[in-house]
């Protein structure tokens, strides 16, 4: 497999099958082409989890919803426009 190809969940169901009827890591990434340590990653993954399949979505939770967003960029947009007014009238107020 590729260097940065992650392995999908069927796969690693597959390999997780092959460990569990005895079968050894080197044998089962030798089977599927891929290095020992990435067998040995998943089922130690397996064993602390119960599960095979990858959790989703990990990262940072999100403090704003994206209506939140927009709102925050609409209000950043307005006191532009208000800045840029103000810095207008106060140049034209100096130059004459």
């Amino acid at each position: 497999m590729d260097r940065r190809n992650p392995l999908d969940d069927f796969t690693r169901g597959r390999m997780i099958g092959k460990l569990e009827e005895g079968r050894t890591v080197t044998s089962v990434a030798a089977e599927f082409g891929i290095n020992k340590s990435v067998v040995s990653r998943a089922w130690k993954a397996f064993q602390t989890t119960g599960t095979s399949v990858r959790k989703v979505g990990g990262g940072r939770l999100r403090m704003t919803t994206a209506g939140d967003d927009r709102y925050i960029i609409l209000q950043a947009k307005r006191g532009l426009r208000q800045l840029a007014s103000v810095i207008a009238q106060r140049l034209s107020t100096a130059t004459g």
